[in-house]
């Protein structure tokens, strides 16, 4: 990572609130892997042989927090109409920053990781079925922090779509590495709590 990506909760857009972009930079700074991005301020020049390709365009607003109900999403951007692309979004979402990232090919579900800090019980961590139907699914398992790497499987073990990470129709989901995640996002919450 470069010093231009460098962050810390000290120097966000918005004080307190970050974007998704300065999200994953923190947590690529606590070992979690995310895709090669870049956010574009207004008026930033993009230079499209930093990516390879295809990428995802999104709107990067820590206010627009579905970014797909309001069309701020584009997938499978080729190289030869990314600039196009983000030409929509300048005049979709004036004084808007940009992320443009890799997009990554998996197979199996989208899950969601989070944290929070309850003011009556403290740091705390989430793991459930994500993606634009997280809300729906309603599946999730919450946990205190701290929280051990065996505590992180078990809450894995709860959810419905725990099958996909046991050898459910031949998917190859990592119950492990998602393990990781999450107490690295418990001891990241308690870290910043």
């Amino acid at each position: 990572m470069n010093n231009k990506n460098k962050i810390s909760i000290d120097n966000f857009l918005i004080p307190g609130c970050p974007d998704e972009f300065e999200t994953k930079l923190l947590l690529s700074e606590i070992g979690i892997p995310v895709p090669h991005g870049i956010r574009f301020l207004p008026g930033e020049k993009f230079d499209k042989n930093n990516f390879n390709y295809p990428v995802v365009v999104k709107v990067c607003s820590a206010h627009i927090l579905h970014k797909t109900d309001q069309n701020g999403v584009v997938m499978g951007v080729e190289s030869g109409r990314v600039e196009e692309v983000l030409k929509e979004f300048e005049k979709k979402f004036p004084d808007t920053p940009i992320l443009v990232e890799e997009q990554i090919h998996f197979r199996g579900p989208e899950l969601i990781v989070g944290a929070l800090v309850d003011p009556s019980f403290g740091p705390a961590v989430m793991v459930g079925a994500g993606g634009v139907l997280a809300e729906l699914y309603k599946d999730v398992a919450f946990r205190l922090a701290p929280l051990t790497f065996q505590e992180a499987g078990r809450m894995i073990r709860e959810l419905a779509v725990a099958p996909a990470f046991f050898g459910y129709r031949g998917l190859k989901c990592d119950p492990d590495s998602l393990s990781r995640i999450i107490s690295a996002t418990a001891d990241f919450v308690i870290n910043i709590g």
